[in-house]
This record gives structure tokens, C-alpha cells and sequence, in this order.
């Protein structure tokens, strides 16, 4: 058991993992404790969704930064991470919600997003068959999503190569 390491980091979901993961890309000597199986507890729970849309505007840099990221992780692993980057879709039944996709498109205009507001007739042709009365959406083509149950054991056994 080692009894030394440069930096300690407790939980081995996706945080953890890519934070071990980085640390010892770039010379720390880590460890990453985890009480069960590799990125085996909240993280596969999770959606696996890497989104800009509909974020927090102080979190939306870092949003674009990982967004950026994700299409080369799984090479940069050497595991494949299940990245696919179709798009995040968010729909509106009512009038409030559809102003809450409008204030947001126009508060995160300046940060480059590329987010739109949609039509309900592009929310049919985005998700054919798709039931329900949608006033419209918003629509974000470059998010994507990865497997929460194969990212964390990828940073992780990266981090120990």
C-alpha cells in the first residue's frame, strides 16, 4: 500500500478521476481513493451529458472548455469514453419556460455558444414521433454525451499509466 503521494484525491466518480487523471498527466504523484469499483458510485447514476445549454452563465467558460475536450478524450485515454456529440435539445410547453430559453440564449450570445432557439416544427424534425404541444425550444448541435459508466475507470486507469 502506498504510504506517500503528492496529492490525495477522495472519490473516484468523473470529478475525481479526471482531477487524479490530470494531476498525473502533469507529473503529480497521485492517489485516488475510491470505496468501491472504478467510477462504480454517483457518476454511473448520471446522464453523462457534457452541456453548455441552459448552464449557470459563471459556469458556462468552463462548460466550453470541457466541451472542447470531450471529442478527443477517448484517444487521449486510450479507452473509449462513448463520446457522442449530437446536440442538447430543451422544449417548452409553456410561455414562461420559452422566455426563460430566450433570456438565456441572449445573456450567453457573448460567450460564442452556439445555441439556438427553435421552432416547434424543428423539434418534430429533430425528435420525429415526439408527442405533445411545444410552444419551442432551444437547441445547443456541438453537446454531447458519454458513457458515465466508462469515463471514470477510463481517467483512472489513464491516471495509472
Amino acid at each position: 500500500m502506498k504510504t506517500k503521494a503528492d496529492v490525495v484525491v477522495i472519490g473516484g466518480g468523473i470529478m475525481g478521476s479526471a482531477t487524479a487523471y490530470e494531476l498525473a498527466r502533469r507529473g503529480s504523484d497521485v492517489v485516488l481513493l475510491e470505496k468501491g469499483p472504478k467510477g462504480g458510485q454517483q457518476s454511473t447514476r448520471a446522464w453523462g451529458f457534457v452541456r453548455q445549454q441552459g448552464r449557470d452563465l459563471a459556469e458556462l467558460p468552463l462548460a466550453i472548455a470541457s466541451n472542447r475536450i470531450w471529442p478527443e478524450l477517448s484517444a487521449e485515454l486510450g479507452s473509449d469514453v462513448e463520446w457522442v456529440q449530437q446536440g442538447n435539445l430543451m422544449i417548452a410547453d409553456n410561455e414562461e419556460r420559452m422566455q426563460q430559453f430566450r433570456d438565456w440564449v441572449a445573456a450567453s450570445r457573448d460567450y460564442g455558444v452556439d445555441t439556438r432557439l427553435i421552432s416547434p416544427e424543428e423539434i418534430h424534425k429533430l425528435v420525429p414521433g415526439i408527442q405533445g404541444e411545444w410552444l419551442g425550444g432551444m437547441y445547443t448541435p456541438s453537446d454531447g454525451h458519454a458513457e458515465p459508466g466508462k469515463a471514470p475507470a477510463a481517467f483512472t486507469d489513464a491516471a495509472q499509466r
